[in-house]
């Protein structure tokens, strides 16, 4: 790209950047967490607020924002030519427990030259820094020869229907990226699929499970689980609980024939359930050590086939590519509801496994238990040497230095809604930007390096 260009959109990024933050910080403030549909609100009223505040900063911009039924929404530039998108989303996972946040999750902090709270990363700065990149790219060319939507999604958490159904309505793009992965870029998506594991239980021995809670979203690993025992020999329970050692903390209790015991975990995101401690699980391994009478089996085998390790080894279907790598498998949701014990798995599979393969040998390691498949996300794969990826990777390492290949993912994007897409950032390697977590964070100078590789896209889009 033409150096005199590369410093204009280093200053107009510049000069922007304070007004960009102050945008973020009203979408931060709107708890958009996946709720129960309202009248014209398809996922909550949430999510329907931060679209109708995001389409109002694109006008404040001068863009005419579209609102397809709150479902998704978009603003656009250009005329004629091919139709280029930018897909974000604007809903967020679950803050989990506040306690563990420094600061209010819905509140946007500047600290220590980071920026905090839920969505700061995942994927709300990064929807409104791709708005601001087409405001700069709009200042530079006055005559486009193709046409940059910006798409606001508000389902991508929980199955991504919101484009789905935008889909039915909006014309699908030539080509597509979303600032919801990784750079320099994504070539390729694990499958990921969702199972719900479940069994009737009788509660009719003297020691019985009256409770058991444990994560709200199947992409994520519960960081706490809660569990009420009724039973005679509460102290027995007790004393296991107080000098139980294993990868969770513990603590219990008692309040007349019950004991309440919790878990502690650490939570992270569904795809690298390695990176996190699994409280469902460490509650099921605690649990499977009383005695249950009839309801043990159940429990211990939850816990054998789910709770021991990540991959997949416990039911059967562990295995890798050399595209892909290895399967993993997050225990995500855990609960006992009017006598039915329910296990939520969602899996990543490499891009090269058949998923109905891996649901006939799920079946089979859950002999005795309900299994069904709740969705399924085939994997997505783009040639690395196609001129797309060329074109994404040129600009990527224009602006860092960096000759690192594209990788592949076992997290799920908005790539796969479209018919030809990568995920493109937003996160740059090595950052942590505990995303899925508390103190959810992103750097300030991250966050405006990559508005100059979207803008320098745009730019390269509108003027092909």
């Amino acid at each position: 790209m033409h150096e005199d260009i590369n410093k204009l959109i280093n200053e107009k990024v510049d000069q922007y950047f304070e007004k960009i933050l102050n945008a973020i910080g009203r979408v931060i403030a709107i708890n958009s967490v996946m709720g129960e549909p309202k009248d014209g609100m398809p996922f909550g009223e949430g999510p329907a607020k931060a679209l109708e505040e995001t389409l109002k900063i694109a006008e404040e911009l001068g863009f005419t924002g579209v609102n397809v039924d709150n479902y998704a929404g978009h603003v656009e530039y250009g005329e004629g030519g091919k139709l280029y998108a930018i897909l974000g989303h604007l809903d967020v996972v679950p803050e989990g427990d506040r306690e563990r946040w420094t600061n209010d999750p819905f509140e946007f902090v500047i600290r220590d030259g980071k920026m905090y709270g839920r969505g700061v990363s995942d994927d709300k700065g990064p929807s409104i820094g791709a708005l601001f990149a087409l405001k700069i790219a709009s200042e530079l060319v006055d005559k486009p020869k193709n046409r940059v939507r910006v798409i606001f999604g508000t389902n991508e958490e929980n199955g991504s229907q919101c484009l789905k159904y935008y889909f039915t309505k909006e014309p699908y793009p030539d080509a597509a990226v979303t600032p919801d992965g990784d750079f320099p870029a994504v070539f390729a998506e694990k499958g990921i699929v969702t199972y719900s594991i479940s069994k009737k239980v009788s509660r009719e021995y003297s020691t019985k499970l009256v409770e058991l809670k444990a994560g709200t979203a199947a992409n994520v690993v519960p960081e706490e689980c809660i569990a009420i025992v009724e039973s005679d020999k509460l102290n027995e329970i007790a004393y296991l609980v107080s000098n139980y050692i294993g990868e969770c903390k513990y603590e219990c209790k008692i309040d007349g024939n019950k004991i309440t015991i919790k878990s502690f975990g650490k939570s992270a995101h569904g795809a690298h359930p390695e990176a996190g401690i699994n409280a469902a699980a460490g509650m099921l391994e605690l649990l499977s050590r009383i005695d249950f009478g009839p309801e043990n089996e159940a429990i211990k085998t939850l816990y054998e086939r789910l709770g021991k390790e990540y991959y997949g080894v416990g039911l059967g279907i562990s295995g890798q590519d050399d595209v892909s790598r290895k399967l993993t498998c997050n225990l995500g949701v855990l609960k006992l509801e009017n006598d039915i014990l329910t296990a939520v798995i969602n899996i990543r599979h490499p891009i090269f496994f058949n998923v109905d393969m891996i649901t006939s040998q799920i079946k089979e390691a859950m002999k005795g238990f309900e299994v069904e498949r709740m969705s399924y996300s085939k994997p997505l794969y783009v040639s690395k040497d196609s001129d797309f990826m060329r074109l994404l990777l040129n600009i990527y390492r224009e602006e860092t230095g960096d000759l690192t290949e594209p990788i592949s993912i076992g997290g799920g994007t908005y790539a796969r809604s479209v018919p030809y897409g990568v995920a493109y950032g937003a996160v740059f390697p090595g950052e942590d930007t505990h995303m899925h977590q508390p103190d959810e964070c992103w750097s300030l100078e991250s966050f405006k390096r990559y508005i100059r590789i979207y803008t320098k896209l745009i730019y390269a889009w509108l003027k092909e």
